[in-house]
């Protein structure tokens, strides 16, 4: 016996140092075992715990924009007499009221009345009509025949505090004469812009007197006013009962009561008949434009509200396309107001208020009148933060708004929506214009249409190579070279996608733009020579020492070059002699495709490059860690390398290509600079691989840095980073349970 043994009876405990250090290792790693239990388990609640935070903030952002808007009743108190129109300043601070007696000033803040300026040349008379003005510049008709334009101006003063007063100033201009015989002033409407103003007035039975304000500014700094007038007889059925100014293409639109709607050019007047209610004998109530001046709101004697475009022919007639109808009123309608930050318009009648958006077709607002009053008139404010309204007795009323979001429903951010100026509903994403009347459009449709589109292309270019190469490097490469060919591909993952972005756009656009017809051709090219050196290498045993067991990668290489430089040749001559010339013109004539340089194809072939290494790194492990025990029985029972490839190694590993797939699939969805910077970033809806589009990723990257933090666009594009989110965790969740459900039907193999 050694020396070193120990005999241990029974009932004896061991000792000496080798049991001491047995018992202080078992301790250590018991230890260690319940801090890497510990450090595992809280590292996982860590990473849960940081995407639920990161999917809050998302949802805290996306809130607000689908936010029912809702109104604050802040103040009422009763005015001088019961206005016929009225207007305030953009801090609801100040207020004007037109009365039959002529204008007061109230203070919003301090409920009360504070002056009424005197009008010259007023010479008692009284205000029979109006036509309103949200830029403070009404227009009064008189009971003795005139029009009386007048002008208010809402001054800020600034103390030494630097608390702000608002003081309002009244600029009347010179009253004209409408209506010889000085009988009322009852119709009228108005229009001004920075080169003066047109008032145009009902004068007599079919005739409207016309005034035209010239401002131009002289070489000497002075301004120079010229005044022209004419009267324009329209020969019309019934009474002429609305008016309004189409600045657009310089014409008068008059409504009348047999519903008919005529446009007379003011450049050579000649009426035309544009359009008519929905009956005959239901009169035009009311014709007023939104901001913009492109879509009408039409109010009609049956308390119909309704949008219509003005569209012009190719032959130069106009017409009317009917757009929205919105929710009727129990009594006429008896006014309307627009906004000014976005086309938002506001109809009321005595019974109840409504704010509605012309862009989506909603009615988001409601306000129905208090108990035995009426409502007589109703504004937006100018900042759309607040409804001024006044009833029959001459009580106004001021209400707060939040309705930061207008322009938002689900219809607008995912259907399709009637823009201005489009003949046709569309998916339109165009968040900035070059005018403040300019209507932002935030379909995020396209954006999806886009990131599918790119996700496909490149799954398309990807999973064939990816998969292909995966199987024959797992299954029939020799050992030495797979250790060279794995880690090889498994370094592309490292490369940074805005390098390979910016060579797709710098190198790969151009040269695919340039040899596009020998790409087209070369799978077939290279695929008919592949047979053909498998048919010389079955035929003439001589040349089989070209391609030995597991080292044919290297033929094929070379197979590939060579078809390769033979599919390029063979494109020129096709493209000289079949496409015209030009295969871009020949895409163009022959098959109505227009060629973009930076295209689905290009991003295809660059996001695939991206998207290879990871799911060839997860498929070959998968392949490669099947069972050698499946594959030594399958060889045994007499089957070839191929068959136990095909028949036991591919049905074993499928859950883990499968996941492979949808892994790849999830990193082409979120993929951002190689989309950004290798297509032209178009938001439109097409799967021709030779155009571009623009995903949710690269819509995200390109207008954030400008989007004002908390606007529209900014909690927009939030709201497509969760949509982002949304499809990333769907990916990987049917991921999962189909690897889960394969994983089952081959575990008892």
């Amino acid at each position: 016996m050694n020396k070193d043994t120990q005999t241990i009876e029974p009932g004896q405990t061991p000792t000496g140092s080798g049991r001491a250090f047995f018992g202080k290792s078992l301790l250590q790693r018991k230890f260690a075992d319940v801090i890497a239990q510990y450090v595992v388990t809280g590292g996982g609640w860590i990473i849960i715990a940081s995407i639920l935070a990161i999917l809050f903030v998302i949802i805290a952002e996306i809130y607000p924009l689908f936010k029912e808007p809702s109104t604050q009743l802040v103040a009422e108190f009763k005015t001088e007499n019961a206005p016929l129109s009225f207007g305030l300043d953009p801090y609801q601070d100040k207020a004007y009221t037109v009365e039959s007696d002529g204008i007061r000033f109230y203070s919003l803040a301090d409920k009360k009345f504070e002056s009424k300026p005197e009008l010259p040349e007023w010479n008692s008379a009284q205000v029979t009509s109006v036509s309103p003005s949200l830029d403070n510049f009404p227009v009064l008709g008189l009971s003795d025949g005139r029009v009386y334009p007048v002008n208010i101006v809402f001054k800020s003063v600034y103390d030494s505090e630097s608390k702000r007063t608002i003081k309002p100033i009244l600029k009347p201009g010179s009253p004209v004469e409408v209506r010889s015989d000085g009988s009322p002033v009852t119709l009228l409407t108005h229009i001004k812009n920075e080169q003066g103003y047109k008032i145009a007035a009902q004068s007599g039975p079919g005739k409207v007197f016309l005034m035209q304000v010239r401002m131009r500014k002289t070489m000497m700094g002075t301004t120079r006013r010229t005044v022209d007038r004419e009267t324009i007889t329209v020969p019309v059925e019934g009474k002429i009962t609305a008016m309004v100014f189409d600045e657009a293409y310089n014409s008068l639109l008059l409504g009348t009561s047999f519903g008919q709607i005529f446009r007379v050019s003011l450049d050579d007047p000649q009426e035309q008949l544009i359009g008519a209610t929905s009956k005959p004998g239901i009169a035009v109530k009311s014709l007023d434009f939104v901001l913009g001046g492109y879509s009408l709101v039409v109010t009609d004697s049956e308390k119909n509200v309704a949008t219509y475009q003005l569209q012009k022919s190719e032959s130069g007639k106009f017409s009317l396309k009917k757009i929205y109808s919105f929710p009727p009123h129990d009594n006429p309608v008896q006014s309307f107001s627009y906004s000014l930050r976005n086309k938002g318009f506001l109809t009321s009648s005595n019974e109840i208020i409504r704010l509605h958006y012309a862009t989506t077709g909603d009615t988001q607002i409601q306000i129905p009148a208090p108990e035995n009053t009426s409502f007589n008139v109703a504004v937006i404010a100018p900042k759309f933060d607040g409804i001024l309204a006044t009833d029959n007795s001459g009580k106004l009323y001021q209400w707060k708004m939040d309705n930061p979001y207008p322009q938002i429903s689900l219809a607008g951010l995912f259907g399709q929506i009637w823009y201005e100026g489009y003949e046709d509903p569309d998916y339109v994403w165009q968040s900035t214009g070059g005018s403040d009347e300019f209507e932002s459009k935030f379909s995020l449709t396209p954006l999806i249409y886009g990131t599918l589109k790119g996700t496909m292309y490149a799954m398309f270019f990807a999973v064939p190579l990816a998969l292909f190469a995966a199987f024959y490097v797992s299954q029939f490469m020799k050992p030495d070279l797979k250790l060279i060919i794995k880690p090889t591909i498994e370094i592309m993952a490292a490369l940074p996608s805005v390098v390979l972005g910016f060579f797709a756009a710098l190198v790969i656009a151009p040269k695919v733009e340039t040899f596009l017809p020998g790409l087209a051709i070369m799978p077939l090219v290279i695929t008919a020579l592949i047979v053909l050196a498998l048919l010389a290498y079955e035929l003439f045993p001589g040349l089989q020492f070209l391609a030995k067991d597991g080292r044919e990668i290297y033929l094929l290489i070379a197979i590939t070059f060579i078809g390769g430089a033979i599919s390029v040749f063979a494109g020129t001559l096709i493209e000289s002699s079949l496409l015209m010339g030009d295969h871009r013109v020949w895409l163009k004539e022959a098959l109505s495709v227009t060629y973009d340089q930076r295209n689905a194809l290009v991003v295809g072939l660059a996001m695939g490059f991206a998207v290879i290494p990871i799911i060839f790194t997860i498929a070959e492990d998968s392949l490669s860690n099947v069972p050698t025990h499946l594959k030594a029985s399958s060889l045994a029972l007499g089957a070839t390398p191929w068959q136990t490839a095909m028949n036991v190694i591919l049905p074993t590993a499928s859950p883990g290509i499968f996941s492979a797939i949808m892994i790849g699939f999830g990193r082409a969805i979120g993929e951002t600079m190689i989309v950004l910077m290798a297509t032209g970033n178009t938001p439109v809806m097409e799967w021709s691989i030779f155009n571009g589009f623009r995903a949710l990723s690269a819509n995200i990257a390109v207008e954030l840095p400008e989007a004002p933090e908390g606007g529209t666009l900014f909690r927009i594009l939030f709201l497509a980073a969760f949509l982002l989110f949304v499809m990333t965790f769907l990916v990987n969740t049917i991921a999962e349970m189909v690897r889960l459900r394969l994983r089952k039907r081959y575990q008892g193999l």
